[in-house]
């Protein structure tokens, strides 16, 4: 995300001050907040960090979504992850915060520009019956569709992870968040995760703490799983050879959810792993990369996903970017 300047508005006023930077005092102390970016591409998450030192309580919001915040044991900072989708138009979106603190209440507005990803284009050929589903078939992938959209709308869950993000398998990422499929010549949807090449068999790690609330095997998934990590945050495992936990287990980061298989329809072993925040398809490389402060990994991940662009980018002159061990939805 590139430094640059948000505007301001207090009392009608426009000021201008650092990008992912504000100050202000209001009631009975003064709060500050960092980590809101000028700038974000489609799919990108962001962590807010707000201090209150007069112990207020800050609420917001940010695309129709509530900003849920959550407080750390000093009672006085606060942090709350945020993303866009993979498919939000272009544009100037408003995010408010306001901090309540004792009788008086203060609030500021950002302008946060989200602009266009370039996520690639990936062309396969198949037999004909895995591009076209048979009635059946197709009735079956519209119900699992509806049962894991339920799943994202749930709100009831307190945030259950802690700390950074992990990868949940080492690997060559051989399909990217947010490619596009071409299948036999035909236009289809938007990559919704990654898939991460491994071994057969390879143990699967969760990245964080979260309950288990769902173990299926579905049309497209093959065996899959579902996590929630609270606040609106899920993660989810597809197309495991195996499945290691059980319906409304308490897992903690590092716990084995399964192992790398091809179950589903898949054209090799590989994990595809997906995350949805506040109900939108946002990268996990970006999650990961938003929830830690360790520079050496932030490196790692940065360099991952300059590799992704440049290999992205093959599209352009018309490079089939293969398709072994790879999500076919």
């Amino acid at each position: 995300m590139r430094s640059g300047k948000i505007w301001l508005v207090i009392a009608s006023f426009l000021l201008v001050i650092p990008s992912g930077w504000g100050l202000c005092s209001g009631g009975q102390g003064t709060w500050r907040v960092e980590g809101i970016p000028s700038t974000l591409k489609q799919g990108d998450v962001f962590r807010i960090r707000l201090t209150a030192d007069g112990g207020g309580v800050p609420s917001g919001g940010f695309q129709g979504e509530e900003i849920v915040f959550y407080s750390e044991e000093n009672g006085k900072d606060y942090e709350a992850l945020m993303g866009v989708d993979l498919e939000c138009p272009a544009g100037i979106y408003p995010l408010n915060i306001t901090v309540e603190e004792g009788s008086g209440v203060s609030g500021r507005m950002f302008q946060i520009e989200v602009v266009r990803a370039f996520f690639g284009v990936q062309r396969i050929t198949l037999p004909p019956e895995m591009v076209h589903l048979d009635p059946q078939s197709l009735k079956r992938v519209k119900e699992e569709k509806r049962k894991m959209e339920a799943l994202w709308a749930v709100r009831g869950e307190n945030r259950r992870w802690h700390g950074k993000f992990l990868a949940p398998v080492e690997g060559r990422i051989n399909a990217f968040f947010g490619v596009r499929r071409i299948l036999n010549g035909e236009r289809r949807g938007r990559h919704n995760g990654i898939d991460i090449k491994a071994r057969q068999g390879e143990k699967v790690l969760c990245p964080n703490d979260g309950r288990v609330v769902m173990v299926d095997e579905l049309f497209f998934g093959g065996k899959t799983v579902v996590v929630d990590h609270g606040q609106q945050l899920f993660s989810f495992y597809m197309h495991l050879d195996r499945v290691a936990v059980r319906m409304d287990q308490e897992i903690r980061k590092g716990d084995v959810i399964g192992a790398v298989g091809a179950s589903g329809r898949a054209t090799g072993p590989h994990l595809h792993w997906g995350v949805r925040l506040n109900g939108v398809r946002v990268d996990p490389l970006s999650l990961m990369e938003a929830t830690t402060n360790d520079m050496e990994t932030i490196g790692i991940i940065r360099k991952r996903k300059y590799m992704a662009e440049k290999r992205k980018k093959r599209t352009k002159k018309g490079e089939n970017l293969g398709q072994g061990g790879k999500t076919l939805d």
